[in-house]
């Protein structure tokens, strides 16, 4: 079985009310922007560019989150999260040759779309650091 490692954050923002930044990444279900890692890079610089490819935004990381494991049948990923915010005045888009996102939304914490399974920790542990 082969180790993956993949990079990314929650990125919100409070305008007025506290708002997630999501990627939908497949017909039914939305997530966080993330993404494998290259070589050379670290946990963090990855989570910025996979940010950036997916979403078209430039993001600062506030604190890390806590990492999931997905065990699949020929390989186990970890994710590794942060909670950021957008240091930017670009408007999400995902139109950057590199992404692989269908697209990508504010959602308010309140009224969130359908997540994927595997990354509902991941949103709830950002939620509890959001308030």
């Amino acid at each position: 079985m082969r180790d993956e490692i993949s990079c990314g954050a929650v990125v919100y923002r409070l305008s007025p009310t506290a708002q997630i930044l999501l990627v939908k990444q497949n017909e039914s279900c939305w997530g966080i922007p993330k993404g494998h890692m290259e070589v050379g890079e670290t946990f963090l610089q990855t989570a910025y560019r996979e940010v950036r490819e997916e979403t078209g935004i430039k993001i600062q990381a506030v604190s890390r989150l806590p990492h999931i494991v997905i065990n699949k049948k020929k390989f186990r990923k970890t994710v590794v999260p942060y909670l950021a915010v957008q240091i930017c005045n670009s408007k999400p888009r995902c139109d950057d040759k590199n992404s692989e996102v269908l697209d990508v939304a504010w959602f308010d914490v309140n009224c969130l779309p359908p997540i994927l399974r595997s990354q509902i920790p991941i949103i709830e542990a950002a939620l509890l650091l959001i308030g």
